[in-house]
């Protein structure tokens, strides 16, 4: 069965109604597994290598277990905590998975369950997209649920457990090799394909080679959004889209305050004078290799817990007015509006002028220059927005999808945010700055379109220095390819021409 959204395009105005066609939406749950005695290991999963077309905005796939298979003797099996997974978020991320506790000494095969995949893309060819019986117009902005399942071994990875030893491994997920566009415009999702070759999956033990982690650190979870719980030096956080997420404050964690400044003043060194129960907060956070986590960086968003949702811009219109597809989302406590919203919806976004606050940017620490960090802080109105941007919006009134039209809302906060995406670095590259092209058609400009990325420099850990992975301590990325995946604040003026338009977070060599 395929779903399908569409947005169509005009230029980059919205229409005062979204179109889109009725479907079905299936998902699976999971939960976790692991117990006894043996080697712990832990596993995470990233994504690289997009299609050149459709130009993807969300991919959301159930991961139903993960097997790790002797040559003889019993399998483990883990079943995901958070089954399912947003791909396009780990351009640049990682996502934990979990962590089997009692793995026998032996060497093992990787085999991933996967089903339930649900695409929204730009449609940037110049045929229409189908998909079964949905299609979606040239120029359109749409969501596609396919019906593809599959458990993939992982080619030529080999894991070896160490009796009572403390081990990881990354999951690569190849997007391209996943989505077949055919010649007659026929999109299909095809986990266990037999061609090309390597692969939609390929596995590294962890820590990733010059990810810049130390001793018994494997992997960093970054950007971890939900609402908070304390329990002396432990944080819980709690997501409605990504479940939950403990991590244990220690002596070297980074504290910063909340885009509007008003939460977590600094100097701050212990996490209750930086966040509280019931407030809404993102972390970054170390995975150990005993499967704990320890807290890099925290920083409160919002004081109280609210519905807040979050998406990647992929339109404007007028002054008021612009679209986004969903990528995360906290609820209010109680009476939320935003109950039904999911992962990959398209929605609306009104910010009236009489009503909305001064924008804000989340730097979480970085040094933004004030020449920039002005293009999007203390404006009003959509001449700052940009399509390619993520931006986080409070939200006051909300209208459910109905027909042909796509949900909307009202909002009185909105929040600049982290873009995620993978670019190719071009020209010469210094410690600093790397320029990089070919970003996603949704950011509406030529692939030849060059974004000089800013790179905050440093102690690899501390508070405001861009996290390099796949790139040398102190170096730079190589030219592409491979390309790198980004994940910036995305800052522009309305003729496009910002100096620095991408700040930099992460900048991990594919």
């Amino acid at each position: 069965m395929a779903r399908c959204k569409s947005f169509v395009f005009i230029s980059i105005l919205l229409l005062a109604s979204f179109s889109l066609a009725s479907c079905t939406l299936h998902r699976k749950g999971g939960g976790g597994g692991g117990g006894g005695s043996g080697a712990k290991v832990s596993f995470t999963v990233v994504a690289d290598t997009v299609p050149a077309n459709p130009s993807l905005l969300s991919f959301k796939v159930s991961m139903t277990s993960v097997v790790l298979t002797p040559s003889s003797g019993s399998a483990q099996t883990l079943t995901p905590a958070t089954p399912v997974v947003d791909l396009m978020r780990l351009q640049s991320d990682s996502a934990f998975l979990g962590t089997l506790t009692s793995v026998p000494s032996g060497t093992y095969t990787v085999t991933v369950a996967f089903s339930n995949p649900e695409i929204v893309f730009l449609n940037d060819t110049t045929s229409t997209i189908t998909a079964g019986t949905a299609s979606c117009s040239s120029g359109s902005v749409c969501s596609f649920s396919l019906s593809a399942s599959g458990t993939p071994v992982i080619p030529s990875f080999n894991f070896m457990a160490t009796s009572s030893g403390q081990q990881g491994i990354g999951i690569d997920f190849n997007l391209k090799n996943a989505i077949s566009l055919s010649s007659s415009g026929a999109l299909s999702v095809n986990f266990n394909p037999s061609s090309p070759s390597p692969a939609v999956l390929s596995a590294f033990t962890l820590p990733r080679s010059n990810s810049n982690l130390s001793g018994s650190q494997l992997d960093l979870i970054e950007d971890f959004t939900g609402v908070v719980g304390l329990n002396g030096s432990a944080v819980t956080l709690t997501s409605p889209t990504r479940g939950t997420l403990t991590a244990s404050a220690v002596s070297a964690t980074n504290f910063d305050p909340d885009p509007s400044g008003t939460l977590c003043p600094r100097p701050t060194t212990t996490l209750s004078a930086c966040v509280s129960s019931g407030q809404v907060a993102s972390m970054d956070v170390i995975l150990d290799s005993g499967g704990t986590f320890s807290v890099q960086e925290i920083e409160p968003l919002l004081s109280s817990q609210q519905d807040l949702v979050e998406g990647t811009v992929f339109a404007i219109g007028g002054t008021t007015q612009f679209a986004i597809a969903l990528t995360d989302k906290i609820q209010a406590a109680t009476n939320s509006l935003i109950g039904g919203l999911k992962t990959g919806d398209l929605l609306t976004v009104n910010i009236p002028a009489s009503t909305v606050r001064p924008f804000l940017v989340d730097t979480k620490g970085l040094a933004v220059p004030a020449a920039s960090l002005g293009l999007f802080q203390g404006q009003t109105d959509t001449s700052a927005i940009h399509p390619g941007q993520a931006i986080a919006i409070h939200v006051t009134a909300f209208t459910a999808a109905s027909g042909t039209t796509i949900a909307s809302a009202t909002a009185d906060t909105v929040t600049l945010r982290w873009s995620r995406l993978i670019a190719n670095t071009i020209g010469a590259a210094s410690p600093s700055q790397i320029n990089v092209n070919n970003v996603p058609s949704y950011f509406l400009t030529t692939s030849s379109s060059i974004f000089t990325t800013q790179v905050f420099t440093g102690t690899s850990g501390a508070d405001g220095v861009t996290n390099l992975e796949g790139i040398a301590a102190g170096g730079t990325p190589i030219p592409s390819p491979p390309p790198v995946g980004l994940r910036v604040l995305y800052l522009d003026n309305t003729s496009h021409s910002a100096p620095l338009p991408f700040m930099a977070a992460k900048i991990r060599q594919h």
